[in-house]
């Protein structure tokens, strides 16, 4: 019997989910951040949560999102979760809305 052959590998933006999506979701957390006249490194020393985190989120690069850091974040800005994230279009090349 053969070894299993494991799942290829897909890069994100050539997964056919992602290219399909309409939209995409933003993090709002460096507007928030402003908004509080902070840092980032302020805001990961008041919620324990590491610097690369809060880089990941405001920078938008976070490809998965942890409960509990959505949780800290929800709990010390005082925001659910509509606050936090926006969901915005996404216009490609053969989006026939696109202007």
């Amino acid at each position: 019997m053969s070894a299993p052959v494991p799942p290829k590998f897909i890069k994100r933006d050539d997964r056919r989910a992602v290219q399909q999506s309409k939209v995409k979701i933003r993090c709002r957390l460096q507007d928030l951040i402003d908004a509080q006249d902070m840092t980032r490194t302020g805001l990961s020393q008041a919620t324990g949560l590491t610097n690369a985190a809060v880089r990941g989120l405001c920078e938008n690069t976070t490809k998965r999102y942890d409960a509990d850091t959505l949780a800290a974040l929800c709990d010390f800005f005082g925001c659910d979760l509509n606050t936090l994230f926006e969901i915005i279009p996404r216009h490609g090349k053969d989006d026939s809305s696109n202007p």
